[in-house]
């Protein structure tokens, strides 16, 4: 990775660069814990719904080779609740008591189920190799995609651009069937190898998914902002606060749904 520029350099020049790009640096058998906060409001024709969700990701570095880390990665613990139009709905994996509910039926099949990526030491990129099914999700399956654990487990990891100064942005895209991120980020800040790097960016288009035998088209038109901290040392993300605000409308069985959606999420990583 980029090493921090010298105090004496900086003060002459008034700059610095982020890191050398050497990569991702794990160890094999490092262990990796992902805590996921994200509270939700949603406003529809029907009336609000709120949500919030707890989820604690273990993420296990099994293999390496001079290019590549193999990681597995599994939900440990999982807390929720739902509350909206005159309902209440919760869940705590921790509990045995709501292994038997509604929603624990639901979600039972996605704890410490064990999905493996291949991590690009070099450019942070990963290769899905073994995940859930999604279908295996049950009832709740199509509110709560296995695509949400996959991007949680990607988080924990951050390459800068090579040469970035502090105050100098960048732009990328992706491209998930059909749902088009695009992200512009700059760098704020580096203190004591931890760089901060404000994100500003949208999510939007359109796709389809299965949810209790039914098909429902989703569409999206989100507006992100986003703040992350990232170790220059290792490449490897400490923190990440988000706010999106969208507006996203639901299509099934000819029914078209509007929601108004605003959720606040904080992921912290140790390692």
């Amino acid at each position: 990775m980029k090493k921090i520029l010298s105090l004496a350099f900086l003060i002459c020049t008034g700059t610095a660069f982020a890191q050398n790009s050497n990569g991702i640096k794990l160890t094999k058998g490092q262990a990796i814990t992902i805590n996921t906060v994200v509270n939700t409001e949603t406003e529809m024709q029907m009336g609000t719904m709120k949500n919030d969700y707890n989820t604690t990701m273990k993420l296990n570095v099994v293999e390496e080779t001079t290019e590549t880390y193999t990681i597995n990665y599994a939900v440990a613990q999982m807390k929720m609740n739902m509350d909206g139009m005159g309902q209440n709905m919760s869940y705590d994996s921790e509990k045995p008591e709501d292994k038997d509910s509604q929603m624990g039926q639901a979600m039972g099949d996605k704890l410490k189920k064990v999905m493996t990526y291949i991590l690009d030491k070099k450019t942070g990129k990963t290769t899905i190799v073994k995940k859930a099914n999604e279908e295996e999700a049950g009832a709740m399956g199509g509110m709560f995609s296995i695509s949400d654990e996959d991007q949680s487990a990607n988080a924990a990891f951050f390459i800068l651009p090579a040469g970035k100064k502090i105050g100098d942005s960048w732009s990328d895209s992706t491209n998930s069937k059909g749902i088009i991120a695009k992200k512009t980020y700059t760098l704020k800040s580096i203190a004591q190898n931890i760089a901060t790097i404000d994100v500003t960016g949208t999510i939007s288009g359109s796709k389809e998914q299965e949810a209790n035998g039914m098909t429902m088209n989703i569409t999206l038109n989100n507006k992100v902002t986003e703040q992350m901290m990232v170790n220059t040392d290792n490449g490897l993300v400490t923190k990440i606060t988000n706010t999106t605000d969208g507006t996203n409308s639901m299509d099934m069985m000819g029914q078209q749904m509007e929601m108004t959606v605003k959720s606040n999420t904080v992921t912290t990583v140790n390692f």
